[in-house]
């Protein structure tokens, strides 16, 4: 356990502290993704969240739901969530694997939470684009084919049958969360997957913001966490050498759990494959910070693991 946080519960999920700087990898000339943005993904790419929204109340963020309404219902009662005392932000990829991921964003309406988008639920948005480009009703069964539909997106998958499902006040709660969530208050990022350290924000790739895992040696983000090396060691070694150092808050990364590190913060515990959901509470001291948990018991689907 990281000595820098408090974990409310013994059992929980395992906490990897930052390596030694001798063994981070030194920051490569980054590039970033060549893959087109889809014309249905109508993101928003960055966004500030309002200080009015959490400068009296406690800032939760919370890893990876994917669909798991049941644990997401525990663990706002293991907070003790109280929506005046209380604000939440979430990692994204709040759909797909899980039982109930349109109950899912319903709560995450009710909550008036914030957030950023995920892979997954990228891709319900841009299944849901195509449709309304085809002006398909909720609910209605259009025949769609490999030729008519866009190379980006399956069919038959997870995320066409939410898509065809959603109603417009989710498809809105999806499309308003950005790819990048700034809280300058606290000199945070808040993003799903990462971000490349010497590139300016405006310049990162959406794609990459939202897949990425490692920095392969030529300075190309994947998604593949085989190559290369974790692209949170380059941002590390960058902000410990920056005069006004920005932390990230991320999600995505399940295979390798908890990552808590001085400036990254790895909140995906694996709730999608059946391990754990996690929330942080937020402090300015690191030692005050505190992981709270709950174990994750519902159906996942098998046909989507940790790589995607």
């Amino acid at each position: 356990m990281n000595s820098n946080f408090n974990n409310s519960d013994d059992n929980e999920g395992k906490i990897e502290s930052s390596p030694p700087s001798s063994s981070i990898a030194k920051p490569s000339k980054s590039k970033i993704s060549t893959k087109e943005i889809s014309p249905y993904s109508n993101h928003i790419f960055i966004s500030t969240l309002p200080a009015s929204l959490y400068s009296d109340k406690r800032l939760i963020f919370i890893g990876d739901v994917h669909g798991a309404l049941e644990e997401l219902d525990a663990l706002l009662e293991k907070l003790n969530y109280s929506s005046t005392k209380d604000h939440i932000v979430f990692t994204g990829d709040l759909c797909a694997k899980g039982p109930d991921s349109l109950g899912v964003l319903r709560r995450v309406r009710e909550l008036g939470a914030s957030g950023v988008r995920g892979n997954h639920d990228d891709k319900v948005v841009r299944w849901k684009g195509f449709l309304k480009s085809l002006e398909v009703e909720v609910g209605k069964e259009v025949e769609v084919n490999s030729e008519s539909v866009p190379k980006d997106l399956k069919i038959g998958s997870e995320h066409e049958y939410m898509a065809k499902n959603i109603t417009d006040d989710l498809y809105e709660t999806l499309l308003s969360f950005p790819l990048i969530l700034e809280i300058p208050e606290h000199n945070l990022y808040v993003v799903h997957a990462g971000l490349l350290p010497d590139l300016p924000i405006a310049d990162q790739s959406p794609y990459d913001i939202m897949n990425m895992r490692n920095i392969k040696n030529d300075g190309t983000p994947t998604k593949q966490k085989h190559k290369g090396h974790a692209w949170t060691d380059d941002w590390n070694q960058a902000q410990s050498r920056s005069e006004n150092p920005k932390t990230i808050i991320y999600g995505h990364d399940a295979s390798r759990g908890l990552q808590i590190k001085e400036y990254t913060i790895g909140l995906d515990s694996g709730c999608g494959s059946g391990r754990e959901l996690t929330a942080m509470i937020w402090n300015e001291d690191p030692k005050k910070r505190e992981l709270v948990s709950v174990r994750c018991t519902s159906k996942y689907k098998v046909n989507l693991d940790d790589s995607d």
